[in-house]
């Protein structure tokens, strides 16, 4: 039996007959083409010897032959791709079921619900008499009790990263008067505390009036109109920060308090560059771990600093060591959870951090002390040494490495968990289907000669890495940008800390909607334009009317860069394949801690125009929208296991799509 329209049409007949000559792979390649374009119809223009192409013929075979009509020609193509792309050698059967599967996805196992019966249909995990599968990954208790375990750490990386904003931040001060005082025993509101400094638009912090010779009582009388500079001052007792502690008053030392925050951002940035690394390296949880557990200690000798400079040091020690936490644990949660649970992840991890910030803000408002601030916030990372026996290592970096006894033993824990059973077949299948990855295994061994190397190989990862970088710093630098450029709200800082962290939660779960049914690239674009548009609109405002409407769009355009910033770090994720995944986006989340060293400098451009900043804010969000709109869509595609996979993302999936039937 022959289909319909089983002509042979190739083109380039020349070459293809001289590579035939050279190689005798081509040669089968050439026979089983031939073959199936008669068996299916499909016509195909040119035939190379690439062992990704025939992949993609086997999915054309898949979705035009039928079993019933072609048994022997399916067990020819079966055997014949077999040996071609060095395949685990398996039933031709099992082979052909494979192909039917929705996606060859190393994350999933299927295994049946916990019944009498512990055998399931042909190994697959179907339940007899249920008509469905059930998938061991699926984001069940397991996963809900990995996520509460990993909450710790993502907990703390808010408070590590922010906590200078308390601990360097400012508090009330004014000059003090010795002979009107006893420094040592005083009050901060005084009677005369008005009458003691001239007053421009507020009252002077560094200069006072000189006290004429006076005994008893200071009034109004009693000081003249000479000035002098300020010695010593009088804080408010009811906070204590670095200012406070050594003096870091006027402007004379208003750099050194911001200097505080650029360690901060410096420090992460350098730790950015081992973290990456070492997570690639010896694995997810190893570099969780060890930076959080360090991070604790580096931490607690940080609250023991005995001046300023100590202090400084140990705040870039701290964000270098702790650098690697929030992505370390971004990439473990997300990996764990599947495909179908990738952006409940991300979601998920993005309010972890907005919580943490609420409650560095609580503690912050309840102690009110940095030294015990520090010690609050950096104590609980010592309990990540228990990590190691609590969570299990990331599933596809131990598959990327080989090691899938390991993966085995964390499928049936996962199974057990979720209220799954495992049957040997089921097992046995998903064994043969990560050794069906033979030739991806030894393409990813051939890749770990050099990072660099791989990227610089690819011009298409070079582009894409670029890109990434740009919308990672211009993300980052709107987002702390209008943070730091925003008129301050009235009332107390620490509430209005805590609002600003809550209001992030309603835009990460509307970026997990918008991701899961419009689009990763479509949510990311759209979010960067918005902002940008905002931003810029508010310069349109006619001054004096409608005071409101600048603060909406102000409010908007920061609502809009947080949804951005909870999508690129899962985009970023999908974009880039594993052996490199966590040191692509450790190049990308360093170019975007650029963003936010620059950031604080952004006050600095209202001088010369006050809309400046908002200017420039709206046309790099308007950029990085457009430049977005130039990566391929990853919304239901497998994570890339290698540079090939993450350079073809989608491809496939749109060749099975355009092909006949």
């Amino acid at each position: 039996m022959v289909a319909r329209g089983c002509a042979v049409f190739v083109e380039d007949a020349g070459p293809i007959a001289r590579q035939i000559k050279k190689n005798r792979d081509q040669m089968e390649a050439f026979k089983l083409m031939v073959t199936i374009d008669r068996i299916t119809g499909l016509r195909f223009k040119k035939i190379e010897n690439r062992r990704e192409q025939l992949v993609a013929i086997a999915h054309r075979v898949r979705a035009n032959t039928r079993s019933a009509r072609f048994p022997f020609y399916r067990e020819f193509i079966g055997r014949t791709l077999r040996r071609r792309l060095r395949l685990y050698p398996v039933s031709s059967q099992l082979f052909w079921q494979r192909l039917r599967g929705d996606e060859e996805d190393s994350m999933k196992l299927f295994c049946s619900q916990n019944d009498d019966s512990p055998t399931t249909k042909d190994g697959t995990g179907e339940k007899r008499g249920s008509g469905r599968k059930q998938e061991v990954d699926r984001f069940g208790y397991y996963q809900m009790i990995m996520f509460a375990i990993i909450s710790l750490p993502l907990f703390l990386s808010a408070g590590f990263t922010l906590a200078y904003v308390f601990t360097a931040g400012e508090v009330k001060y004014r000059c003090a008067v010795p002979e009107c005082e006893n420094p040592l025993n005083t009050k901060f509101d005084v009677p005369w505390m008005t009458d003691s400094v001239p007053h421009v638009s507020e009252m002077s912090k560094c200069t006072r009036y000189v006290v004429r010779n006076h005994t008893g009582l200071c009034t109004n009388q009693t000081f003249s109109n000479a000035t002098q500079k300020c010695e010593s001052w009088i804080y408010e007792p009811s906070e204590n920060t670095v200012l406070s502690e050594w003096d870091l008053t006027c402007d004379a030392n208003r750099w050194k308090l911001t200097l505080v925050g650029t360690m901060n951002n410096v420090g992460q940035f350098v730790g950015l560059i081992f973290a990456g690394y070492i997570s690639d390296k010896y694995g997810r949880r190893t570099i969780l771990t060890l930076t959080t557990f360090l991070s604790g200690i580096s931490g607690l000798i940080h609250s023991f600093s005995v001046n300023y400079w100590m202090f400084l040091a140990f705040e870039f020690i701290d964000a270098t060591v702790a650098a690697g936490i929030y992505s370390a644990g971004f990439i473990l949660g997300m990996e764990m959870a599947g495909v179908k649970g990738r952006v409940l992840a991300s979601t998920i991890i993005c309010c972890l951090f907005a919580v943490g910030e609420m409650l560095l803000g609580l503690i912050a408002m309840w102690l009110r002390s940095w030294r015990v601030i520090l010690r609050m916030v950096y104590g609980p990372a010592l309990l990540a040494i228990l990590l190691p026996v609590m969570i299990p290592e990331s599933v596809r970096w131990l598959l990327a490495n080989g090691k899938h006894e390991k993966v085995e033993s964390i499928y049936r824990k996962m199974a057990r968990i979720n209220g799954l059973q495992i049957s040997e077949e089921a097992l046995g299948a998903f064994k043969d289907m990560n050794m069906v990855k033979t030739e991806k295994t030894e393409q990813l061994a051939t890749e770990k000669k050099s990072p660099a190397m791989q990227i610089l190989n690819s011009s298409v990862m070079i582009t894409r890495l670029l890109a990434c970088s740009f919308c990672w710093l211009t993300n980052t630098f709107v987002y702390y940008g209008l943070s730091l450029n925003s008129v301050a709200f009235a009332g107390d800082k620490y509430v209005n800390f805590i609002l600003v962290a809550i209001v992030e939660i309603p835009a990460y779960f509307l970026t997990w909607f918008l991701t899961d049914y419009v689009g990763r690239k479509a949510t990311l674009s759209s979010s960067f334009l918005l902002s940008g548009a905002f931003c810029l609109a508010i310069q349109f405002v006619p001054t004096g009317s409608m005071s409101f409407l600048p603060l909406i769009l102000y409010l908007g355009g920061k609502w809009c860069i947080t949804m951005s910033f909870s999508t690129i770090y899962i985009y970023t994720a999908e974009l880039f394949p594993t052996n490199l995944r966590h040191s692509l986006l450790g190049i990308c989340s360093m170019t975007g801690r650029m963003g936010s060293i620059l950031s604080p400098q952004t006050p600095l451009l209202a001088q010369i125009m006050p809309e400046l900043p908002l200017i420039l804010f709206g046309c790099l969000a308007l950029a990085a929208g457009l430049l977005s709109l130039f990566f391929p869509e990853t919304l239901g595609t497998k994570l890339p296991d290698t540079v090939w996979e993450a350079e073809n993302i989608g491809k496939v999936q749109q060749e099975l799509q355009d092909s006949p039937s």
